[in-house]
């Protein structure tokens, strides 16, 4: 399926911070401690952008813009990516893929089962966005994506325990987190405008064209 002009610019505007990374690498001028910053970084990027993903849902369902649907799947893929990225960053240039240094690492540190548990509930979820897989799984594929759910709330435990004491900005996530899961609840998922002004349905239509 040809992917609509909201995926394309909603993929370009998600490459931008892998391509400040890469820039900033480069340049040498990352920061102190480069291995750590690309870690928090990308671990960072990984979390808005799956909270940005589940945002689409309840817009789509007050204001009607149904364009935020392919977005949404071109979100979720971004996340499962930076994701993915977070932890190539850990295991590759932290410790060299040497599964000696990495597993008893995993071990001591509970965040960061934590964090492979969402990790691996994250590949079906990305895997099952192909349309092809969709097709084989009948309506089962969207039952196996409400898991992005208990992966959220997983993503931001391990971002929690992950800050050490600095914990503004997990918080900030969670309480963003709960008000769109209280939107998923009637009434609130009722929501509705009634009359959409032209500009909303240009907007629309640009985005899915």
């Amino acid at each position: 399926m040809k992917p609509t002009r909201g995926q394309l610019i909603t993929a370009f505007l998600c490459l931008i911070p892998l391509a400040i990374l890469f820039f900033e690498w480069r340049s040498g001028s990352l920061s102190a401690n480069p291995i750590e910053t690309l870690t928090q970084r990308t671990g960072r990027t990984a979390v808005i952008l799956l909270l940005a993903s589940l945002v689409c849902t309840p817009l789509r369902s007050m204001f009607g813009l149904s364009a935020l649907l392919p977005i949404r799947k071109t979100l979720g893929l971004a996340a499962f990516g930076y994701a993915a990225l977070h932890f190539l960053v850990f295991a590759g240039l932290d410790f060299e893929f040497n599964l000696g240094w990495i597993v008893p690492e995993i071990r001591q540190k509970f965040f960061i089962q934590i964090g492979l548990i969402a990790l691996g509930l994250l590949i079906p979820l990305a895997i099952t966005s192909v349309q092809k897989f969709q097709r084989g799984m009948a309506g089962n594929w969207r039952r196996l994506h409400r898991l992005v759910y208990p992966v959220m709330a997983l993503v931001l435990w391990h971002y929690y325990l992950a800050s050490k004491g600095d914990v503004l900005i997990p918080l900030i996530y969670l309480v963003i987190f709960a008000i769109l899961m209280l939107f998923r609840i009637p009434p609130l998922s009722k929501i509705s405008i009634g009359s959409k002004p032209r500009w909303l349905v240009r907007l629309n239509k640009f985005l899915l064209s």
